[in-house]
């Protein structure tokens, strides 16, 4: 049932903001009626009909039409294509109902058919994406992969960051649902490298988010924590102050699952002020459902009960958003755990035939278990039986062993309370055979843990031989510079000793000093990118400082040294000198020849 929820409300954070006027839906129709180009326009129009879809479907439907057309007039075939997969995209945004699903599955098959017939193999790449995207989401986590490999072999040949890293998190996605967990571990780590060189914020925060949900599927939270808090620190870095919302509530998941409630609360209640700072009241619905699914995950019913109904923004976006089954399943739910059967059971059979007609099958396995829970806690067992026979068809075709071993150690139990013993023993064995094999998968879950904390440590160490490698050579880089720099300054004053022309002198001049204070700016420049953290206004600052001092002095000292060399006192010291010493060895000289 948790999990549900989550889904339902998975893009809360962009799209569950006022219907009316707001600063952000402002910006997204100011962007459009700024756009000058069509490629522009169908970008915007995208971004709005993303946005309205949970809360105005008309709307939404209304600015996805547009973008069609739009597209369609310019008959550039790339953009038709982009326009085509928005149009999966946010359908596929509210999976919680099957015929969006569906739909998005249609948008990326016409976009990849239209991609194919005008060779457009970028295109092709990213409607392979979505297909995989909608596999996935079905269940089918072969046809899933296909299309991630397909995709693979397309991003390969491009020179492109973005399809990159979305191709290789993508393959991990459907690895990670295939409990191939290492396999998912190696793609997730291929597409933080990208997009750590390429240091672009939405590359690094989709690596972060992958890494974090991936080290939280082990249950190495510490893990994913590090993750998110990395996620945290680039919205700093780069100014993405909205996006602290979903990290936020992020970090109040990881925390939740971790069994570190108070913390996840706090972290919940940072999102709820930040929201109310920026002034955005709907964007609170992300906290209130992590909030809810926290309370229902610990069995708090009253606790639930009581947070929902002094909650309605919740309800209202849920209702809008068209998850009313999904209300009354709440209700049922929470009604059931503290025994009020009859409120139960009126919830639960209001939400059945929507859930039956439009749920997704992984939301539909969560309401069979649901329903079939409240009739074992009610001693009904025939009706039980019926549920849990749905729900374990639904887990053996989505391949959810987890509920199907729950739900066969149901079956077990109910049989031997109606006294079938014949198939109490036969779904006892099935229980024990998904055991087994979830515990193997468990100890293939630890080991899993060591190969990758093996991996973090090779890479790691890697790193370090190639930063040590990078530090020997910049060294001998540097030693050789200042040793050209020597020479080039002896070779100055060796002019200034012979008789060399003013002009030569005043040409090597020029070049030594301009050689030396580069050298002095090249050396302040590592230690100003670490003390500004690459900052672009702080770097112009000191650099202007740094200038400011450094011209003048060069100016002075090659002015007054060229000055010195060209006036021949070099010279004429020279000559005293090499005199001087002639005329103090010629009487040695004398008495040793006597």
């Amino acid at each position: 049932m948790t999990r549900i929820l989550c889904i339902a409300l998975l893009c809360v954070l962009s799209s569950s903001l006022s219907a009316q006027n707001n600063p952000f839906t402002d910006s997204l129709k100011r962007n459009l009626d700024l756009a000058t180009s069509s490629a522009e326009k169908v970008k915007w129009l995208g971004y709005l009909s993303n946005f309205y879809f949970p809360l105005d479907r008309k709307l939404s439907d209304d600015y996805s039409l547009r973008q069609t057309r739009l597209a369609e007039e310019s008959r550039d075939r790339k953009l038709i294509v982009l326009a085509i997969l928005s149009d999966a995209r946010r359908h596929y945004n509210f999976s919680a109902n099957q015929d969006n699903i569906n739909a998005g599955i249609k948008f990326s098959q016409r976009a990849l058919d239209l991609a194919r017939s005008a060779s457009l193999d970028e295109e092709q790449a990213w409607s392979y994406l979505y297909l995989a995207e909608g596999s996935r989401l079905n269940g089918d986590n072969d046809k899933a992969l296909n299309y991630n490999n397909l995709a693979l072999s397309i991003t390969t040949t491009q020179e492109n960051d973005s399809l990159s890293v979305e191709g290789y998190n993508a393959i991990g996605h459907t690895y990670l649902n295939k409990n191939e967990k290492m396999l998912a571990f190696r793609n997730y780590l291929h597409a933080l490298s990208i997009a750590e060189e390429s240091d672009k914020y939405f590359l690094l925060r989709y690596c972060y988010v992958a890494m974090a949900n991936f080290y939280s599927d082990l249950n190495d939270f510490e893990k994913a924590k590090d993750y998110m808090y990395k996620y945290l620190q680039i919205t700093k870095r780069f100014g993405y102050r909205l996006d602290r919302l979903d990290v936020y509530n992020s970090l109040g998941r990881i925390y939740a699952n971790n069994k570190q409630l108070d913390i996840a609360t706090s972290f919940y209640e940072k999102s709820i002020a930040l929201a109310d700072t920026l002034k955005f009241e709907l964007v609170k619905i992300n906290s209130y459902s992590r909030l809810l699914t926290m309370y229902m995950a610990n069995y708090e019913g009253a606790k639930t009960l009581e947070f929902f109904n002094t909650h309605p923004t919740l309800r209202t976006f849920m209702e809008t958003a068209g998850f009313g089954y999904i209300i009354d399943q709440v209700y049922g739910t929470v009604h059931a755990s503290i025994n009020n059967f009859d409120s139960a059971y009126y919830y639960l059979k209001r939400a059945e035939p929507v859930f039956e007609a439009r749920a997704s099958r992984s939301n539909r396995l969560g309401f069979y278990t649901v329903f079939a829970s409240f009739y074992k806690k009610k001693k009904d067992y025939p009706n039980a039986l019926v549920y849990l026979k749905k729900a374990q068809q639904i887990s053996r075709e989505i391949k959810d062993m987890e509920t199907e071993l729950t739900v066969n150690q149901n079956l077990d139990t109910l049989y031997q309370r109606i006294g079938d013993y014949k198939n109490a023993y036969l779904y006892n064995r099935r229980y024990q055979q998904l055991k087994d094999s979830i515990d193997q998968l468990s100890a293939d879950k630890d080991l899993m843990l060591l190969e990758v904390e093996n991996e973090n440590k090779r890479k790691e160490k890697q790193q370090l031989q190639e930063e040590e490698m990078t530090r020997a050579r910049h060294n001998i880089q540097y030693m050789g510079i200042t040793a050209a720099i020597a020479g080039v300054f002896i070779l100055l004053v060796m002019f200034g000793i012979f008789s060399v022309s003013p002009a030569t002198i005043r040409i090597l001049g020029f070049f030594a000093f301009i050689f030396l204070f580069e050298f002095i700016i090249l050396l302040a420049d590592n230690q100003i990118h670490h003390w500004t953290h690459g900052e672009p206004w702080k770097i112009l600052a000191i650099k202007i400082a740094l200038i400011s001092i450094l011209l003048p002095l060069h100016h002075f000292l090659e002015e007054k040294v060229i000055h010195y060399l060209t006036s021949r006192k070099m010279l004429e010291l020279n000559r005293r000198t090499i005199l001087s010493r002639f005329s103090k060895k010629n009487p040695e000289s004398t008495s040793i020849e006597s």
